[in-house]
Protein backbone atom coordinates (compact mmCIF):
# COMPACT_ATOMS: atom_id res chain seq x y z
CA UNK A 1 0.00 0.00 0.00
CA UNK A 2 1.42 3.37 -1.07
CA UNK A 3 1.02 6.14 1.50
CA UNK A 4 2.12 9.02 -0.75
CA UNK A 5 5.52 10.27 -1.70
CA UNK A 6 8.58 9.12 0.20
CA UNK A 7 11.53 11.30 1.21
CA UNK A 8 13.54 10.38 -1.88
CA UNK A 9 10.74 11.50 -4.23
CA UNK A 10 10.26 14.76 -2.29
CA UNK A 11 14.00 15.51 -2.52
CA UNK A 12 14.09 14.81 -6.26
CA UNK A 13 11.06 17.04 -6.87
CA UNK A 14 12.65 19.84 -4.86
CA UNK A 15 15.92 19.61 -6.79
CA UNK A 16 14.03 19.59 -10.09
CA UNK A 17 12.02 22.65 -9.05
CA UNK A 18 15.05 24.72 -8.01
CA UNK A 19 17.03 23.65 -11.08
CA UNK A 20 14.20 24.99 -13.22
CA UNK A 21 14.25 28.28 -11.34
CA UNK A 22 18.00 28.68 -11.85
CA UNK A 23 17.77 28.04 -15.57
CA UNK A 24 14.92 30.44 -16.27
CA UNK A 25 15.90 33.89 -15.06
CA UNK A 26 15.30 37.36 -16.42
CA UNK A 27 18.53 39.05 -17.55
CA UNK A 28 17.19 42.51 -16.73
CA UNK A 29 16.24 41.45 -13.20
CA UNK A 30 19.69 39.96 -12.73
CA UNK A 31 21.26 43.23 -13.86
CA UNK A 32 19.15 45.23 -11.38
CA UNK A 33 20.06 42.82 -8.60
CA UNK A 34 23.81 43.29 -9.10
CA UNK A 35 24.20 46.97 -8.25
CA UNK A 36 27.41 48.82 -7.32
CA UNK A 37 28.34 48.90 -3.64
CA UNK A 38 26.28 51.28 -1.55
CA UNK A 39 29.18 52.70 0.43
CA UNK A 40 32.31 53.78 -1.39
CA UNK A 41 35.38 54.94 0.39
CA UNK A 42 36.07 58.67 0.32
CA UNK A 43 39.10 60.54 1.52
CA UNK A 44 38.93 63.30 4.10
CA UNK A 45 39.64 65.84 1.37
CA UNK A 46 36.67 64.58 -0.67
CA UNK A 47 34.38 64.89 2.36
CA UNK A 48 35.58 68.43 3.16
CA UNK A 49 35.16 69.43 -0.48
CA UNK A 50 31.61 68.07 -0.38
CA UNK A 51 30.86 70.09 2.78
CA UNK A 52 32.12 73.25 1.07
CA UNK A 53 35.30 73.73 3.09
CA UNK A 54 38.15 75.46 1.27
CA UNK A 55 40.95 72.93 1.49
CA UNK A 56 43.50 75.07 -0.33
CA UNK A 57 44.26 76.94 2.90
CA UNK A 58 47.15 75.40 4.71
CA UNK A 59 47.75 74.75 8.37
CA UNK A 60 51.18 75.61 9.71
CA UNK A 61 53.15 73.41 12.09
CA UNK A 62 51.76 75.16 15.18
CA UNK A 63 48.17 74.45 14.19
CA UNK A 64 47.26 78.05 13.33
CA UNK A 65 45.39 78.70 10.10
CA UNK A 66 47.25 80.67 7.44
CA UNK A 67 44.30 82.00 5.46
CA UNK A 68 42.98 84.69 7.86
CA UNK A 69 44.06 86.99 10.66
CA UNK A 70 44.11 85.47 14.11
CA UNK A 71 42.46 87.15 17.08
CA UNK A 72 45.09 88.82 19.27
CA UNK A 73 44.42 89.78 22.88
Amino acid sequence: MNRGRDRKQIKLDSQKHYKGLEESHDAKASERFHTPPAYQSYSVEDYLRKMGVDITKGVDAGGAETGRKQYQE
